[in-house]
């Protein structure tokens, strides 16, 4: 696998050298070495002129989270670096891009790191040229997988594994699923969660097992007559009352807050295989604070912003950093078969997936 040992410049320093896009990470990282200078602060390493950054005094940051989470994150970076004020604003993805996209039409470019819970989200931002190209002297720490093709104009940030979760007062420890096909059993029947087809986590699970075994699995799966629910916690609060035996779509971060407050679940990651969601954060074109704009995202790529990711409760986004220690809970990332998907299919399928999943649902 190519692993990214260097950081990179900007695409107005690339364009100026001549250099065609996109590139390739060996010429990213030859171009860092010919004169993009960092600084270490804080113990994390930046391309970033952290004196310019202090100077410009504030960052806006566009995400999907919920309002606590963002509070927490832009609290904790303006913790390193006080002379900065964190700002965020936040929607759901759609909303968020909707609102983006009626700014820059309009000349108006407030955000400075934009975070999108959906890749090809991400990416139909970067072909409107909406991501500058910045590639972070942290990307050395992150495979391959976890950058953009070509690297530097957003990277996952965290991932949403997707296993199967139970609930341990109505569902023996013998007789809970262990792999996908599992939950083709009847003995399911009617017991079943699953999530509503707004969500990008159960569009990845959709495209991966339907990769893996074909339009059948789905078509079995609709037998057992699963409920959709908009939100990771409703389903949570489901199980945990023993409402439901399975949640068929189980996402880890859903999972370990659940945990936290001592429900009656047990999360598995099925032997085929967990089907992975990936955030994707870069930093927008034309930003007002490009070098708050750097640092932030230097920092959230470090250990330092990774370790809120992967530890606050509102967060519970797994680490893709090689150095990540192990989740809350004790167990490591390194530890699954995470099943990544195509992201290029995967936005192609999309009609296909509304179509098979709300008829599924019943609307």
């Amino acid at each position: 696998m190519t692993e990214l040992t260097k950081g990179g410049p900007s695409r107005r320093g690339l364009l100026a050298g001549g250099l065609a896009l996109p590139l390739a990470p060996a010429l990213l990282r030859q171009a860092w070495a010919q004169g993009q200078a960092t600084t270490t602060v804080h113990g994390f390493e930046t391309g970033a002129d952290v004196a310019a950054a202090e100077k410009e005094g504030e960052i806006l940051f566009y995400t999907h989270d919920s309002d606590p989470a963002a509070a927490a994150l832009m609290k904790a970076f303006s913790t390193d670096f006080p002379k900065i004020k964190g700002n965020y604003l936040r929607a759901q993805t759609g909303a968020l891009y909707s609102k983006l996209l009626a700014e820059r039409s309009a000349g108006r470019f407030a955000a400075d790191v934009i975070q999108f819970s959906e890749v090809p989200t991400a990416m139909d931002f970067r072909k409107k040229d909406g991501f500058e190209l910045y590639v972070s002297p942290q990307a050395k720490a992150y495979p391959e997988t976890a950058l953009d093709n070509p690297p530097g104009y957003f990277f996952h940030s965290g991932v949403l594994p997707i296993g199967i979760a139970y609930n341990t007062d109505r569902v023996p420890e013998a007789e809970a699923p262990k792999n996908w096909k599992d939950l083709l059993d009847p003995k399911w029947r009617g017991t079943i969660s699953t999530k509503q087809v707004t969500s990008g986590s159960q569009f990845v699970q959709w495209y991966e097992l339907r990769r893996l075994y074909g339009d059948g699995f789905w078509k079995d799966f609709a037998k057992q007559r699963p409920r959709g629910f908009d939100s990771r916690a409703q389903i949570f609060d489901r199980l945990a009352k023993g409402d439901d035996k399975i949640c068929g779509m189980a996402e880890w971060a859903g999972y370990q807050l659940a945990k936290d407050k001592g429900a009656p679940v047990r999360f598995v990651v099925p032997e085929d295989g967990a089907p992975t969601a990936t955030l994707a954060t870069g930093l927008a074109t034309k930003a007002p604070h490009p070098q708050a704009a750097r640092l932030f995202l230097d920092w959230l790529m470090s250990p330092r912003g990774q370790a809120v990711y992967q530890n606050n409760p509102f967060y519970y986004y797994p680490s893709l950093r090689r150095d990540a220690p192990p989740m809350p809970g004790g167990a490591n990332l390194r530890q699954y078969k995470l099943l990544f998907p195509d992201i290029e299919k995967l936005a192609q399928s999309h009609s296909a997936f509304v179509k098979e999943w709300n008829g599924m649902m019943g609307l």
